[in-house]
């Protein structure tokens, strides 16, 4: 009597194999969503590098930098002062202010959800018009180690360092209205 031998996969076989490519799947996404925040991150830390730049020539051939408050992307319309106080007007006075060094789209500097970048000009004679920061959020923590107050945001510009250095807690804050952190270079 010949016993016929039945080729093909148990159940059991199936499911364990299912299970490892949906594992195999998940790490993938996941590593995969990782990638694309830190490649939003590092997009926003090189544009934000390139305006401090930009900020610099303007204040060498100026002698101060650009004197805009709280200049805040985030509203996605100009023309407005009733949407965020005119955030979005003030962001395209500092990207005409910056035209002769470079391009500026206005609108690419807000973001509502990221609430994107700020800039804030000291105006106090005790830094003698000298002082600015500016900051983008990040979706990842790239700003832990570059010497100024939020551990969520990229900070360029010499208030951000000067308050992180002089003061310690909230005090830090350079963006507070309400903060200690006033004046220097």
């Amino acid at each position: 009597m010949r016993v016929r031998q039945q080729s093909g996969f148990t159940i059991v076989e199936l499911l364990i194999v299912i299970v490892v490519i949906g594992i195999l799947a998940a790490i993938t996404i996941v590593a995969y969503n990782g990638i694309q925040a830190k490649a939003r991150d590092s997009g926003r830390i090189a544009k934000i590098k390139s305006i401090a730049k930009a900020i610099e020539m303007y204040n060498t051939d100026n002698g101060r930098y650009p004197p805009i408050l709280d200049g805040n992307g985030r509203e996605t319309t100009c023309g407005s002062t009733t949407e965020n106080w005119g955030h979005c007007d003030r962001n395209q006075t500092l990207a005409t202010m910056l035209a002769p060094y470079m391009q500026i789209d206005p609108t690419s500097l807000s973001d509502a959800t990221q609430q994107s970048y700020y800039y804030h000009y000291t105006s106090q004679s005790s830094d003698n018009y000298q002082t600015y920061g500016m900051m983008v959020y990040l979706e990842g923590t790239g700003g832990q180690n570059d010497g100024g107050y939020y551990s969520n945001a990229y900070e360029v510009g010499p208030k951000p360092a000067y308050c992180a250095s002089k003061y310690t807690s909230t005090n830090a804050n350079w963006t507070s209205y309400t903060s200690q952190c006033t004046g220097g270079n």
